[in-house]
């Protein structure tokens, strides 16, 4: 597990060790006579092929996913091919040890690549053997009989590679399944906890976080911003007279109506019960009294639960309060909390700014 945690440059770098240790090995196959050509041919093969895996490895560093898995399915056929080829041409009792690196390549195309993909390296792994085996026997430097004995054993060691890199494949789509899932998870959790259940806007929570923030960016920047402090008038007959039902899309309504009215940089908050918060970005008092008369407008428009000659229709008040610099977030709310609560002493339906 440790190459894996290791850096793209430190797994290039021991690609090309690992590349010289075994060009080194094919160079003491030669000065071993164990090589059934000749000695510079075998190693000028094994250096040409040994070149392009590093290519292809250096290659793959700095590409997006995509392309990279196209130079991983490149690469692992090269890799195997060639691995396969310099094998076959070192004698019978070395030949099987240099024969497990293409079945490691199997392996690790499986952790990479589409089983279709898997399956066509496999494929053109045993041609790659049998052809490689094929011109020896034709020019007559082999035992017929030790080569047909190889090659049904190399056969089914290949066959039983390929059955476990399926193996391989379906422990990693299921790995991908679930951490998926997993991801979808904390996704919906990390919604869930900035988004109130029933209207889809901010909640209590959040918007104070935001508020927060603001605050900071205010007092740095002279970033201004303001609050509108909305509550819904008289709700509790709303829900008394058409049912809690009614009442959570009454809620809904006045919710999607103020979503409409600010900008995306804005926010709307339910901020408990039937009281809404308004969070105007980079806007002052007129600003944010024109948006609350439309929304005041809008409210008294809305028809509650499809009745349009309901006796209670909707109505809301707001208290708006400008952020000063310096101040709380508590004392910028409770400044346009009294404001609301001027709306309502003064005979709802209407908007009240902080100081009028």
């Amino acid at each position: 597990m440790f190459i894996f945690n290791l850096q793209k440059s430190h797994r290039f770098a021991i690609v090309v060790l690992a590349a010289l240790i075994y060009l080194a090995f094919a160079w003491a196959l030669v000065d071993a006579q164990y090589v059934r050509i000749r000695g510079d041919f075998y190693l000028a093969l094994v250096t040409i092929w040994l070149a392009g895996v590093v290519a292809l490895c250096w290659q793959g560093r700095a590409l997006e996913v995509s392309r990279t898995l196209r130079v991983v399915f490149y690469r692992l056929l090269w890799f195997n091919v060639g691995s396969v080829v310099v094998a076959v041409l070192v004698p019978s009792e070395l030949r099987f040890l240099l024969l497990v690196v293409p079945l490691f390549g199997l392996l690790y195309a499986s952790l990479r690549l589409h089983q279709d993909r898997v399956v066509f390296i496999a494929v053109i792994t045993w041609l790659s053997y049998v052809t490689s085996a094929a011109v020896l026997l034709s020019v007559g430097v082999v035992d017929t009989a030790f080569e047909a004995l190889a090659g049904v054993a190399f056969s089914f060691l290949l066959a039983g590679t390929l059955y476990f890199a399926r193996d391989l494949h379906e422990l990693r789509r299921r790995a991908e399944s679930r951490h998926q899932h997993l991801e979808r998870s904390v996704a919906e959790l990390s919604i869930a906890a900035m988004r109130d259940e029933l209207t889809g806007t901010f909640n209590r929570r959040y918007i104070t976080e935001a508020l927060h923030r603001h605050k900071a960016l205010a007092d740095r920047d002279r970033l201004e911003f303001t609050v509108c402090y909305c509550d819904l008038d008289h709700f509790k007959r709303v829900n008394d007279e058409l049912g809690h039902v009614a009442g959570d899309r009454a809620l809904v309504q006045f919710a999607d109506l103020a979503c409409g009215l600010v900008r995306s940089m804005d926010y709307v908050a339910r901020f408990g019960g039937e009281e809404f918060l308004l969070v105007l970005v980079g806007a002052n008092e007129a600003v944010a009294r024109r948006v609350c008369e439309r929304l005041c407008a809008g409210t008294r428009a809305l028809v509650i639960d499809g009745r349009p000659d309901a006796s209670q229709r909707m109505t809301v008040s707001c208290g708006i309060a400008r952020y000063r610099l310096g101040e709380s977030v508590e004392d910028l709310l409770q400044r346009a909390d009294h404001a609301l609560y001027e709306a309502k002493r003064g005979g709802r339906d209407q908007v009240v700014t902080a100081g009028d």
